[in-house]
C-alpha cells in the first residue's frame, strides 16, 4: 500500500501518517527499556543500571543508522512524489549498497573500541563488565539494525507507515521472549539481553523483505538497478550522511552528560537513566511528527508543491505544541509513578532524582518541538548545512554546562545533588542553542518556497 501525501488535507495526512510512526518509535524505544526492566527484575539493580548506562552509546551507533537510512528514504520519497519509478528503484538499490558498507564499518569500529569508551566515560567499576557484555552485542548487530531501518524507512517513503509497525510489534514480543529464554533458562547475563535485541531486529528486517517482495513492486529491483551510479550515491549521501552525523554529534552531547553523571555514582546513573527512558515517551511523539513531516515535505518537494511544504511544517509544529501540553499534564503529576513502574524496587532517592529530570525536561519541551520540526523539514528539502551546525551548538550547550558542573564540584562549591540538578538542564539548554541556530534558515526557506509557489503557473 502506498499513500500520496501531495494531495488532501495536510494536517490530517501528517497526523494519520504519524500515528503508526509514533507507535513504531515507541516500540523501538521499548527494545532497550524492555531489556532494562527484564534485566532489573531477573538480575538485580546493578544489572539494570549497567544496561541503562549504555544508552548514550546505543543512541550513537543505532541512532546514526536510523538517521542515515531515513535520509536515504527522503531521496526515494522525492522520486515517489515526482512519479519517477526508475528513480525510486535506483535510489533504493544505492541505499542498500551504502547501508551495508557503512553499517559493517561502524560495527567493526564500535566493537573494537567498546571497552575503552566505557572506561573513558568513567563507567562505575561495579557495572562496567555487564555494560560491556550488553553493548558489544548491540554494536555487533548493527547490520541487523541497518537492515530493518532501511527497509522500513523505504516502505514509509512510499506512504506506508503501518506495515513496519506490525513487524516491529512482533519483533518486540520476540525480544521479550528471548530475554527471558536467554537470561532465565540459558543462564546468560546482560549479554543475553543484547543478543535478544539483535535477533529481534534481524527478524523485523526479514519480515520487511517478505512484505516488499509481495506488496511493493515499486521496490522490486533487478541487477541493472545495482549498476554503479555515482550521481545517485552522492545524492543519497548528501542527505543521509549529514543526518547521521547530526545524530552522532547529538549523541556525543548525551555521552558527555553520561560522563559527568557516571562520576557522581551509581545512584545518579540509575536516576538519570530512568528519567531519560521516561522522557522518551515525551519526545517520541514529537520525533514521530518530525519523521512524518519529513516524508510529507520530501514528497511535495518532488511534486513541486512548495507552498504545501511550508503549510505542513507550520501545522505539524502546532500539533507538536499540543502534545507538549498533554505530556506535561501526564508526566508532571504522575512522574514518580512511572519511575517506580519502570525501575521497580529502587530507593526513594533514585525516584526523586529521576522525577527532577522528568519535570525539567518536560517543562522545557516547548523548545524541542520547533527544533525537531524545523530540522525535519530543512533536511527533507536538502538544506542540511545549518542543521549540522546546530548539532555542534547543541554539543556546546551540553558540554559547557557539563564543564561548569565539574569545575564547581571540583572547587567544592556545589555538592553531588546540586550538580545533578544542574545537569538535568543540559538537554533543554542544547535544544535552545540548536533552535537559535536554525530558525533563520527555516524562515528563509519558507519565504523562498512561498515565492517559488507564487511563481508557479496556475
Amino acid at each position: 500500500m502506498t499513500t500520496d501525501l501531495t494531495r488532501g488535507s495536510a494536517i490530517k495526512q501528517i497526523l494519520l501518517f504519524s500515528i503508526p510512526y509514533l507507535i513504531g518509535n515507541l516500540f523501538q524505544q521499548f527494545y532497550n527499556i524492555a531489556d532494562m526492566v527484564i534485566v532489573g527484575r531477573t538480575l538485580g539493580p546493578l544489572a539494570y543500571t549497567a544496561v541503562g548506562a549504555t544508552g548514550g552509546l546505543v543512541w550513537f551507533a543505532s541512532g546514526a543508522i536510523q538517521s542515515l537510512t531515513a535520509g536515504f528514504a527522503a531521496v526515494t520519497a522525492r522520486y515517489f512524489g515526482a512519479k519517477d519509478e526508475e528513480g525510486i528503484k535506483r535510489s533504493f538499490a544505492s541505499a542498500i549498497k551504502l547501508s551495508a558498507v557503512i553499517s559493517i564499518l561502524l560495527a567493526v569500529v564500535c566493537v573494537f573500541f567498546a571497552r575503552p569508551i566505557l572506561e573513558l566515560l568513567r563507567t562505575p567499576d561495579d557495572i562496567i563488565d555487564r555494560s560491556y557484555s550488553y553493548i558489544v552485542w548491540i554494536f555487533g548487530g548493527l547490520i541487523a539494525t541497518a537492515l530493518f531501518n532501511l527497509l522500513s524507512n523505504m516502505v514509509r517513503s512510499l506512504g506506508d507507515s503501518k506495515t513496519p509497525l506490525y513487524f516491529l510489534i512482533i519483533a518486540c514480543v520476540i525480544n521479550i521472549i528471548l530475554d527471558f529464554v536467554f537470561i532465565s533458562f540459558c543462564g546468560m547475563d546482560t549479554d543475553g539481553a543484547g543478543l535478544a535485541t539483535v535477533l529481534a531486529q534481524l527478524l523485523s528486517g526479514l519480515l520487511c523483505i517478505l512484505y516488499i517482495a509481495k506488496k511493493h513492486p515499486l521496490l522490486h529491483l533487478r541487477a541493472k538497478h545495482f549498476a554503479q551510479d555515482l550521481k545517485m550515491d552522492l545524492s543519497l549521501l548528501r542527505i543521509g550522511v549529514p543526518m547521521a552525523f547530526l545524530n552522532m554529534v547529538l549523541s556525543v552531547g548525551s555521552i558527555i552528560m553520561q560522563f559527568v553523571t557516571n562520576g557522581l555514582g551509581t545512584v545518579y546513573v540509575s536516576a538519570q537513566t530512568t528519567g531519560s527512558k521516561i522522557e522518551t515517551f515525551l519526545t517520541q511523539p514529537i520525533l514521530s511528527l518530525g519523521s512524518s513531516v519529513s516524508v510529507f515535505a520530501a514528497q511535495n518537494l518532488g511534486a513541486k508543491k512548495y507552498a504545501r511544504v511550508v503549510e505542513g511544517g507550520r501545522k505539524t509544529l502546532l500539533l507538536s505544541f499540543g502534545w507538549c501540553a498533554i505530556a506535561a499534564a501526564i508526566l508532571i503529576p504522575f512522574g514518580r509513578f512511572f519511575v517506580t513502574l519502570l525501575a521497580g524496587n529502587v530507593s526513594s532517592t533514585v525516584i526523586d532524582h529521576a522525577y527532577h529530570f522528568i519535570i525539567i525536561n518536560t517543562a522545557m519541551s516547548v523548545f524541542l518541538a520547533p527544533l525537531v520540526i524545523y530540522k525535519s523539514v530543512l533536511q527533507a528539502v536538502g538544506r542540511t548545512t545549518w542543521s549540522m551546525v546546530s548539532g555542534f551548538t547543541e554539543i556546546l550547550g551540553r558540554a559547557g554546562l557539563s564543564a561548569t558542573v565539574m569545575a564547581l564540584m571540583g572547587a567544592s562549591l556545589i555538592g553531588e545533588d546540586v550538580g545533578y540538578i544542574i545537569m538535568c538542564f543540559a538537554s533543554p539548554l542544547a535544544w535552545i542553542f540548536g533552535l537559535l541556530t536554525i530558525i533563520l534558515d527555516y524562515i528563509f526557506m519558507a519565504r523562498k518556497f512561498k515565492r517559488m509557489a507564487a511563481e508557479m503557473p496556475q
